[in-house]
């Protein structure tokens, strides 16, 4: 499992005032915000009695044991003992680096030194006033990260799987236009149909004259970051949806997964805003459920290799790159002890 890399923590509206308590990376961490707002995430243990410290109470910069009462700052180190003066060594629990931005917190599981040379994952139309980003969804998943990453990577499975929803004619994949380029570190897939229709869930946004263009370009980065973006077009018009999906690992075999969509119209529409809301999370429960049902059968497959299709280029390229860093990654901790 990787490590020196940012990954979500959360949403940047699900951190409220009480702490938030997740295992990230097979790490428990608490996730607080600080008097001026700004995210801290500790070591969600009290070293004292293993009290989960996402049961306590933030108080100014600081989080309480609700236990016994012991207080940890924003780097982890114990200010406060009730019971006694003295402050050992040991009542110090590790601390994170943390920020906040694209309306997520994010977290550095890896050596606290690399995490300013190490950039988040770049998303400058979350920072635009020309698009609409209010929408941000959350999914735990049973199932381990890489399925769906693999999902993510291979999206002929829209024709299937959301055939009622934003699902395209399967017939078209016969000649699919899909174009794969690998470059060091990312991996693009594009599909372009032309002179086709909108999908059901298209029309339903913003419905276009037809025959419309569409596009469905996909762009990964390590460890598991894949930016979508849908365009419908036509003469007159172009209508662009672009859906960040973040996997963060929890254990071996289950992930939080974020999605954070952007779009270029109807941007003032709150009602549409809900409706997206609702939609896309149809679609994506759709994604969650064959993850899930994927994971429930590696008991049965232990020892039986996957069969890959010409559409899994990009999936493989991408295992290629992972394992490479894991290789690195664990070189670098073994050099360093």
């Amino acid at each position: 499992m990787l490590k020196n890399f940012w990954y979500v923590a959360c949403t940047s509206a699900e951190l409220a005032q009480q702490p938030l308590g997740r295992i990230i990376c097979n790490e428990p961490v608490v996730i607080y915000r600080q008097a001026d707002g700004a995210p801290a995430i500790l070591k969600n243990v009290c070293p004292h009695r293993q009290a989960p410290l996402s049961m306590g109470v933030v108080e100014g910069n600081t989080l309480r044991c609700i236990y016994h009462g012991m207080t940890f700052d924003a780097g982890g180190k114990c200010v406060h003992i009730p019971s006694q003066d003295v402050i050992p060594p040991r009542s110090h629990i590790r601390s994170y680096p943390a920020q906040e931005r694209y309306g997520l917190v994010w977290i550095f599981t890896g050596k606290p030194e690399l995490a300013d040379s190490t950039p988040l994952p770049a998303r400058p139309w979350r920072e635009s006033a020309q698009w609409n980003t209010e929408v941000v969804q959350y999914f735990h998943v049973d199932a381990a990260a890489e399925l769906m990453n693999d999902n993510l990577l291979d999206l002929s499975h829209v024709a299937f799987l959301h055939a009622s929803t934003i699902g395209f004619d399967a017939r078209r994949l016969e000649k699919d236009p899909l174009q794969i380029d690998v470059d060091e570190g990312c991996i693009r897939t594009t599909r372009v149909f032309k002179n086709t229709t909108q999908a059901p869930a298209h029309k339903a946004w913003h419905t276009l004259a037809e025959p419309v263009d569409r596009t469905q370009l996909a762009e990964w980065t390590a460890p598991y970051n894949v930016t979508v973006l849908v365009r419908n077009e036509n003469d007159q018009e172009q209508i662009d949806l672009r859906a960040d999906h973040f996997i963060t690992p929890e254990t071996d075999t289950s992930h939080h997964y974020y999605i954070a969509l952007s779009r270029n119209f109807r941007t003032d529409d709150a009602e549409f805003s809900q409706k997206l809301d609702a939609d896309t999370r149809r679609v994506h429960t759709e994604d969650v459920d064959i993850a899930q049902a994927q994971q429930a059968m590696k008991p049965w497959v232990a020892n039986e290799p996957q069969m890959a299709l010409k559409a899994d280029k990009a999936v493989t390229a991408a295992h290629r790159m992972l394992a490479a860093l894991a290789e690195k990654e664990t070189a670098t901790e073994a050099a360093h002890g």
